[in-house]
């Protein structure tokens, strides 16, 4: 038989307030998660707006949520922003993530009217998800360019690489830092992942004009009237 747990054991005292914070550090996780969304999801709203279309919010898990611009103003078709939250429920993933320095995520998957014209990786090497497309230009087999930024280039041996080069200068240029920025014929054709930016230092009318700027780069000389 088992002794009955009492108030007066240290081992039982250190289970109580061991189950007391974690249930608090959950609770007050939760409610800084909610109010991040909640401040992120404003902040994106004028920049998505003024791509045209209507953006619709669905909230995925309590971490993770995302917009859909659907009916978007040319060149776009769709426009969808993923928000990726770090874990501040549960005290020890929130210290581990933390220490490795996540970050909350931000992804944007765009479909253009009609595919571009080139095919390009933007990328950097350190962080998780350059790293993962680094890996997919790799077996690709395109050639490769280094930044002085440390930032690094892939593109398709049929795209020029003064077009590269100027999607490369046009990404440095924007007070954005993407780990990611990459470009297919296929839908989604463009993919911007990067940490959400400091929110009082950044509208996000800035980031639907890189948008835009860098889709009119993947149609330069094909035609497209979104000059």
């Amino acid at each position: 038989m088992f002794a009955p747990l009492s108030f007066d054991d240290p081992f039982t005292l250190f289970l109580i307030i061991i189950a007391t914070v974690m249930m608090l550090g959950y609770l007050f996780g939760r409610w800084v998660n909610d109010r991040r969304a909640q401040r992120i999801s404003a902040w994106l709203e004028p920049g998505l707006r003024s791509l045209g279309g209507t953006p619709f919010v669905q909230r995925l898990s309590r971490s993770t949520f995302r917009i859909k611009v659907i009916h978007a103003g040319n060149p776009f078709s769709t426009v969808t922003v993923t928000v990726v939250l770090t874990s501040r429920e549960v005290l020890p993933t929130w210290l581990w993530e933390r220490v490795r320095r996540r970050r909350d995520l931000v992804v944007f998957h765009v479909s253009f009217r009609r595919p571009p014209v080139l095919e390009v990786e933007i990328l950097d090497p350190s962080s998780e998800l350059g790293q993962r497309g680094e890996s997919q230009a790799q077996d690709l087999g395109w050639p490769v360019d280094d930044l002085p930024d440390g930032r690094r280039l892939y593109w398709s041996t049929e795209t020029p690489l003064a077009r590269v080069e100027a999607m490369a200068k046009e990404t440095a240029r924007s007070p954005f830092t993407p780990w990611r920025v990459a470009v297919r014929h296929d839908a989604p054709h463009l993919l911007v992942s990067m940490p959400v930016p400091e929110l009082d230092g950044t509208q996000s009318k800035e980031l639907a004009r890189l948008l835009l700027s860098l889709s009119r780069l993947t149609h330069a000389g094909d035609g497209d009237d979104t000059q």
